[in-house]
């Protein structure tokens, strides 16, 4: 035994002598180096021990800008050219990697990996780009054409909402249309109903409207709704002259699913209503159905002021909860049942039947991109509980990008998706320091628990917010400055009071005993929607963010992906980016004028003053639109368009002293729309301004703003066919301010 212990001091001393040695070495080593050299070097040494595994994550970010810029602005590039370029960049990678492998010379094998990683980052994002353009070819459809004569449509109903005027609009699959012929019928259209008790899903129609071609954007940098209708398959829009008929008919086979959950879906939200006397029936319907037709404009309105409009959507708050709630409820309840915890693993079995549940939530109210990405990240959580691994990491969160990408690669465009996952990105990487600042410490107390979920909670509202502010300001023209009290007081709400009474009405529905489960869920809801109007009613609590181009958000979204996905000291250059986009934002041009396409509505929005605005006869739903855009306020909407008024005139005149629009009437049917600024006068006729156009102010100089031509093939039909209607009819002139 003394001889071993002997032995083992030997060892030891040895052990130290070697190290000691190490050290002076690399003492020496060094000793001649320049201080800021020795500190770059532990700068990329900190660099490659935190971010090593972290590049994988930037590959779904690459995939997403590919995606984003082939479904805008490169949606005319072939798809092969993508497609070969990808299998390029990728050879790229696998050739850089065993070059790196077999190369001797140790600088120069990290430069050819690090070649290597830059090749393999561009076949994310060139296979982006190919998934884009396969995906428009795919959703390839035929869209209507002649507007001046009404349809007859016959299809049947997939889905049933409201418009912003509360009337009832239906989906409708297209199975005849008139005077069309079959290779020219779009597969769906969209019809405002002339009916206060609307058709089912999966009900047979019969109805006569006008259509016309899903409208583009109404000025520069605005939401095009025809690409967005391009891939739904939706071919056409508009409204019916009168109550559309029944006809009894069962619906082809291929579709009897997809309506029957449409059709499960609607009833569960009418007997959520029905079961609830209190103004929050609708909201829980819309919260836990997906429908929100039972939601009226001015709680949507309340709810987006105070930055409570996250709640409407399924999304991860609503998955997270219901798998949370099941996988505890199961958990707990395996527990208590010996012969079954001694022989499975409780939480395992409880990890199933939850992912089973949020799969079937997910299917039940529409699998929309935000569900779909709050499923696969609870599939992961709960896979990684099976497989005793860690079940929140970001490396979840970029399969769950990938997915939907793949599926849907339009998705990289939509503001609803963007927002979804840099919101959730955001939460992973504050989850993540939490976490290493909590691990090995001491268990928490009761009263520290409660600060600790109190200080949770507005650390998430706070977060979530900042990192959906660029998208929320840029496509909404507004920012919640009182989101973060708001959140604070309908968390707990949700949390504790809406989820497990919803809870217990889904599991007694089937029994028929979940009404008062549903009313006390309203209840809950009730109070929050108070909540939401209180907040929206404080001085500035829907704050108006001036129009700037993509340039500043798509700084802004860089600099919040950068800050979130690295964790050494990498992450602080962010701060760069972000003083650079607000930077770009406040010192862009802002828009004095925002004319509609072909200029048939031009708004007048001068600084300090009341705004003003001309219409044609026929160019109020782009006035709306225009409205909508420049984010008028509600008051200054129902001035500008009030409903059932319409005063017209031959003329109309519109400005601010150094600039000035004017309509004018110029015989045939036909207006001409002149600009006069900067002493001279610019007139257009119709195709002059097919997409709109802004005139800008950039400190005292003005000037003209057109759109650029639109790209892909939802912008292929140039000539919009509401000029056509227009140049065969009277116009007239509308003038109000």
């Amino acid at each position: 035994m003394m001889a071993w212990a002997s032995e083992k001091e030997a060892n030891q001393r040895t052990e130290q002598a070697n190290e000691l040695g190490l050290r002076r070495l690399i003492t020496r080593h060094r000793e001649g180096e320049s201080d800021l050299r020795t500190w770059m070097q532990d700068r990329l040494q900190e660099i490659r021990d935190h971010d090593r595994d972290r590049l994988v994550l930037w590959l779904p970010v690459g995939f997403a800008f590919g995606a984003g810029a082939t479904c805008s602005v490169r949606a005319d590039d072939p798809a092969f050219v993508w497609v070969i370029l990808t299998f390029l960049a990728l050879g790229l990678w696998l050739s850089c990697s065993l070059m790196a492998q077999r190369s001797s010379d140790q600088r120069l094998a990290k430069a050819i990996y690090t070649l290597g990683l830059l090749g393999l980052f561009a076949a994310a994002s060139l296979g982006g780009g190919a998934s884009g353009l396969l995906r428009a070819e795919a959703a390839k459809a035929p869209r209507v054409s002649d507007v001046k004569t009404p349809y007859l449509v016959t299809g049947y109903v997939e889905q049933i909402d409201r418009t912003q005027r509360g009337t009832w609009r239906a989906k409708i699959v297209v199975e005849t249309l008139s005077h069309t012929r079959l290779e020219a019928r779009p597969k769906s259209v969209r019809v405002a109903l002339a009916q206060d008790e609307p058709p089912k899903p999966g009900q047979k129609v019969r109805c006569q409207a006008i259509l016309r071609p899903p409208p583009g954007p109404v000025v520069p940098g605005a939401y095009d709704h025809a690409r967005r209708a391009w891939f739904q398959g939706l071919g056409g829009v508009g409204y019916a002259l009168r109550p559309c008929a029944v006809i009894e008919a069962s619906p082809p086979l291929t579709q009897s699913i997809q309506f029957r959950l449409a059709l499960w879906r609607a009833q569960a939200a009418r007997s959520i209503v029905e079961a609830t006397d209190s103004d929050g029936g609708g909201f829980l319907a819309a919260v836990t159905t997906g429908d929100r037709a039972w939601l009226s404009e001015a709680d949507v309105e309340a709810l987006q002021a105070s930055g409570l409009s996250h709640v409407i959507s399924v999304s991860g708050l609503h998955v997270g909860l219901l798998g949370g709630l099941i996988y505890l409820v199961i958990w707990k309840l395996a527990a208590l049942v010996p012969a079954l915890s001694l022989r499975l693993d409780a939480r395992k079995i409880a990890a199933v039947i939850a992912l089973c549940g949020t799969g079937a939530y997910c299917i039940f109210t529409g699998a929309e991109a935000p569900a779909v990405r709050a499923f696969i990240m609870s599939g992961i959580a709960f896979g990684a509980i099976l497989l005793n691994r860690k079940a929140i990491s970001m490396r979840g969160l970029a399969i769950a990008a990938i997915c939907v990408l793949v599926a849907l690669p339009e998705s990289a465009i939509d503001p609803g998706f963007q927002m979804s996952f840099l919101a959730t990105a955001a939460l992973v990487a504050l989850w993540e320091i939490w976490e290493r600042r909590r691990a090995g410490a001491p268990e928490l107390g009761l009263f520290q628990r409660a600060a600790m979920w109190l200080g949770g909670a507005a650390a998430t509202s706070v977060v979530a917010g900042l990192a959906t502010a660029p998208i929320s300001a840029a496509t909404f023209g507004r920012v919640s400055v009182w989101s973060l009290p708001a959140n604070l007081m309908a968390a707990p709400i949700l949390d504790f009071w809406v989820a497990p009474f919803s809870a217990i009405a889904a599991s007694l529905a089937p029994f028929g005993l979940d009404d008062w489960a549903w009313q006390a869920a309203a209840s809950g809801l009730s109070v929050t929607l108070k909540i939401a109007h209180w907040i929206a009613a404080l001085p500035g609590a829907n704050a108006s963010i001036a129009w700037t181009s993509s340039t500043a958000p798509l700084i802004l979204i860089v600099a919040i992906l950068w800050l979130t996905l690295w964790r050494s000291w990498l992450r602080l250059l962010a701060i760069v980016a972000i003083t650079a986009g607000v930077a770009i934002w406040a010192f862009s041009p802002k828009p004095v004028a925002w004319i509609g396409p072909e200029g048939r509505a031009i708004l007048a929005t001068p600084h300090g003053a009341a705004p003003s605005l001309c219409r044609t006869s026929g160019g109020r739903f782009d006035a709306t639109r225009l409205l909508d855009k420049a984010g008028l306020s509600q008051g200054d909407v129902a001035r500008l368009l009030p409903e059932g008024e319409h005063r017209l005139a031959r003329g109309c005149t519109l400005g601010e002293g150094d600039w000035e629009g004017r309509y004018v009437y110029a015989g045939r049917g036909r207006g001409i729309l002149t600009i006069g600024f900067d002493g001279q006068s610019h007139v257009f006729g119709r195709g002059d301004i097919p997409t709109g156009a802004l005139l800008m102010r950039n400190g005292w100089r003005l000037y003209f703003y057109p759109a650029a031509p639109r790209r892909g093939p939802w912008a292929k039909d140039a000539a919009d066919p509401e000029a056509a209607v227009q140049a065969s009819e009277p116009l007239l002139l509308d003038h109000e301010e």
